[in-house]
């Protein structure tokens, strides 16, 4: 007699062989991400891409891979910058470096194959909370095509998000089938182990337990899970939120930590009052572009969210309103439908990390902070979807097959955006008119590009941010090209009254002068500057130059020699003092 034939696999419901159950689905969404995400193969570098994937040491150099637990994310030089600490996405990016290379299409497959497998996990988190089959499906392939996810799939920086979202909603579905009796021990210390690795890759992650929480109080544990079984994942998720924070403090110096600029989050430069009211306008409109993502932008800085006078704002008043309704809502929808309760809840409950409701991030808002909220959005539209599909089958199917073909349809022509420098920088200046940093990185395309536009562009962000001197600064580079030296050194003169230690300025100013024959106005410049500032060794060469063509030999010659001190490597400081001794009426004056 043979051996005993095996009963097939079964899922952990089961019903189907786990290969229908998990592989199909699987195999599916990731189809689907790459049918809706195939084109930004083609997309290179873009942004925030650049600093921080291409050109960032930490992914490009092997031998620096020891240094990505011991540095902040914006660690792209030499030195650390303390503000955000996401060591396995900055792994993930370093080992997709030396899997597929140096090309950007390696780094936008991966990200698009990690969105796959997030909408799959939306869709058995559905499932395993009590949502019919087509339902889960719903809120699934919802997540998968809506448009508002593309700022954080599209470009390769939004890897933090992808990778948060994936690890925490592993972690939530191995602790739901934990309440229910499977798993146990080995679960939860996966379940653990993946809220580890969300929060170290995005910090907005550490509120897993609260969402934990929420979903044994929606869908209680069974009878046969002792109190004791129940804490024990919570006594491990502490254990792993305490590290996580713990060697944030160590690596960055401070559990949280960030220098927050008005150009970021304009929130931060107004009263508390203004801004909580702004921070509530802005989340209405965040809730909106989940319902109606037609118009969508990658910048929402400057005045693109208009700040509210009050919480007796119209909008604010609104959004309070909106708020009440979707609390009721999941109120009312507790006892009949509360799958679509617990999505709402989740939604809210998610969102609030990255509301500046109760402290500022870096940014007003960013669609991309969108990603692992919308999944309760998605799961609480799918179970109203099978409610409706329950009453009207053709109707709710055909309702359904236009919103995901729109939304297909917006998320691939979305995607062009961040095709390349100077498709990104248009479309995000044309999306942000009012934001001072869109208008500045199309100036600095144009200006790249050599295009006349680039002046109008740095005006209009001068105009933005007065208080911003980078536009000044570039604006008067462009004037000095083009030899209109006056109205150079003018904007000059704006940029170091807004900033006085700004070195490049000052000697850039200093040339202008020298050009236009303002030697002595020059010489008091980089005087002050010396005085104020310390010693420089540019400051010092320019200095000489003024100083020869004023005919003060020996001033010249005395900065010209301290120049070439601190820099004795420079060639062209060494040149210029050599000609000021020799010298004569007839020599000509070296350039600063």
């Amino acid at each position: 007699m043979g051996q005993p034939k095996r009963a097939p696999s079964r899922s952990a419901g089961g019903g189907e062989p786990l290969s229908r159950s998990l592989l199909l689905p699987l195999a599916l969404f990731l189809a689907l991400a790459l049918l809706l995400y195939g084109n930004t193969l083609r997309n290179g570098f873009v942004n925030d891409d650049k600093p921080l994937v291409a050109n960032n040491a930490l992914v490009n150099d092997a031998s620096r891979l020891g240094d990505i637990f011991t540095s902040g994310y914006w660690s792209t030089r030499q030195d650390s910058v303390p503000e955000l600490y996401r060591p396995l996405t900055v792994l993930s990016l370093a080992l997709n470096r030396r899997l597929t290379g140096a090309a950007p299409s390696g780094f936008h497959l991966v990200n698009l194959l990690l969105h796959g497998c997030v909408s799959f996990f939306v869709f058995r988190i559905a499932l395993s909370i009590g949502t019919s089959r087509a339902a889960a499906w719903a809120a699934g392939l919802i997540f998968a095509v809506h448009p508002v996810h593309t700022e954080a799939v599209a470009p390769v920086v939004g890897r933090s998000e992808l990778l948060a979202a994936l690890f925490f909603l592993a972690a939530l579905k191995l602790h739901h089938a934990i309440m229910h009796g499977k798993g146990g021990a080995s679960f939860a210390f996966g379940a653990a182990s993946c809220y580890l690795a969300a929060s170290l890759s995005k910090e907005g992650a550490l509120i897993f337990p609260a969402i934990a929480l929420l979903t044994d109080i929606a869908f209680p544990p069974a009878r046969a899970v002792s109190r004791r079984a129940r804490a024990a994942p919570f006594a491990l998720y502490a254990l792993a939120a305490l590290l996580v924070l713990g060697i944030r403090y160590e690596v960055l110096g401070a559990v949280a930590r960030s220098d927050i600029r008005p150009l970021d989050n304009p929130l931060v430069a107004l009263p508390p009052g203004a801004a909580l009211s702004t921070a509530l306008v802005a989340l209405g409109g965040t809730l909106k572009l989940l319902v109606y993502p037609l118009r969508l932008s990658a910048d929402y800085a400057g005045t693109e969210i208009r700040p509210a006078a009050g919480l007796l704002d119209p909008r604010v008043v609104a959004v309070l309103a909106l708020i009440f309704i979707l609390v009721a809502a999941a109120a009312l929808a507790w006892t009949r439908l509360r799958s679509a309760s617990w999505g709402i809840a989740f939604l809210l409950i998610a969102i609030l990390p990255v509301s500046n409701l109760f402290f500022l991030i870096g940014t007003i808002f960013g669609e991309r902070l969108l990603y692992l909220p919308s999944a309760g959005f998605c799961v609480a539209a799918g179970a109203l979807w099978g409610e409706w599909r329950g009453r009207s089958k053709m109707t709710a199917l055909a309702a359904a097959v236009l919103v995901l073909l729109a939304g297909s349809a917006r998320t691939v022509a979305r995607n062009s955006i961040w095709q390349d420098d100077g498709t990104f920088a248009l479309a995000t200046s044309r999306d942000a008119p009012s934001s001072p940093k869109a208008q500045f990185n199309w100036g600095v395309f144009l200006e790249e590009h050599s295009d006349a536009r680039a002046e109008a562009a740095y005006r209009e962000a001068a105009r933005l941010a007065p208080d911003w001197s980078d536009p000044r600064y570039n604006l008067a580079g462009i004037l000095a090209a083009s030899g209109r030296l006056t109205e150079a050194i003018e904007e000059y003169r704006a940029a170091l009254a807004i900033r006085p230690d700004d070195a490049r300025a000052v000697l850039n100013l200093g040339y202008a002068l020298y050009r236009a024959g303002r030697h002595p106005e020059a010489v008091e410049l980089y005087q002050r500057f010396l005085k104020e500032r310390g010693e420089s060794a540019p400051v010092l060469n320019s200095l000489g130059a003024n100083l020869l063509a004023m005919a003060r030999r020996d001033e010249a010659v005395a900065a010209f020699q301290r120049a070439v001190q601190l820099a004795p490597g420079e060639p062209g400081y060494r040149q210029n003092l050599e000609q000021a001794l020799k010298t004569s009426e007839e020599t000509p004056t070296p350039a600063p």
